[in-house]
């Protein structure tokens, strides 16, 4: 179940993943001690936008940090192309030795190294980098927001309400709150039954999410529940109808066995 469920709120994960700033290449968390260093690395930069260059800057990158090992941003770069290559395990190590070189001055680094752990379903270490982004970067509202995307899985789901209400608030001083945050709301909800307070995010997230399995299995599953509690013939309707939209109804094993404890 477990495995099922980080594959459910993994690409909720990346959807959530907000590049920012350091993808200018114009910042550096680690100094480069020579000038072919930098140079080599802004590169890299400009490889994003040609996905049949990717294998070559990748091998740019790790010439560079061959050189200069403690350039953080290298390690860094160079994690993120071999992901782009969906070559993970590399990754996953790059990714490491690029947070254990910048000495907790990078989230981008410990946002990526978690959503990483995630894929391996390295839950608790995902966690622990969660929690360090909001320790070090309490401004940064990702570290919250990945707290309450790993309580999904862990099964903590106060305390991912909690840290999600952490993340909603830093997002309303820039700007919209995400589309993925009130999703998230609405998911942990759901999983801790508590459906008339899940229901109301999942219909404020449904044009965003309609055609999304796991979305719909969570939102037919809402509306079911609360459409009895109710009496409500016409939620009951609409709860059928979105249930009759999942195409492949296995799902995750919890989320299986209430579907079909309501739908059969």
């Amino acid at each position: 179940m477990k495995k099922l469920l980080i594959i459910f709120i993994l690409m909720l994960s990346i959807k959530g993943f907000a590049q920012d700033f350091y993808f200018s290449g114009k910042m550096n968390y680690c100094t480069p001690e020579n000038s072919e260093s930098k140079k080599s690395f802004e590169t890299a930069f400009i490889g994003l936008n040609y996905p049949k260059y990717y294998g070559g800057v990748t091998a740019l990158l790790l010439k560079v940090v061959e050189k200069d090992p403690k350039f953080c941003d290298a390690y860094f770069m160079a994690g993120y192309f071999f992901r782009l290559q969906e070559m993970h395990k590399e990754a996953l190590a790059l990714y490491y030795i690029a947070d254990s070189l910048s000495q907790n001055k990078a989230p981008i680094f410990k946002q990526n190294l978690a959503i990483q752990f995630m894929r391996f379903g390295k839950v608790d270490k995902a966690r622990e980098k969660y929690e360090e982004m909001v320790k070090y970067f309490p401004d940064n509202p990702e570290g919250y927001y990945g707290i309450g995307n790993t309580s999904i899985v862990i099964g903590d789901y106060e305390k991912g309400l909690e840290n999600l209400k952490q993340a909603e608030e830093i997002y309303k001083k820039s700007g919209k709150v995400k589309d993925d945050v009130i999703y998230m709301y609405g998911m942990l909800y759901t999983m801790k039954e508590d459906y008339e307070a899940g229901l109301p995010y999942l219909e404020e997230a449904y044009g965003t999410y309609k055609n999304d399995e796991g979305y719909l299995s969570l939102y037919s599953l809402s509306l079911m529940k609360v459409g009895k509690t109710r009496n409500d013939e016409k939620m009951i309707k609409k709860a059928n109808k979105m249930y009759n939209k999942i195409k492949n109804k296995e799902g995750v094993p919890d989320i299986k066995k209430r579907l079909t404890a309501e739908f059969s």
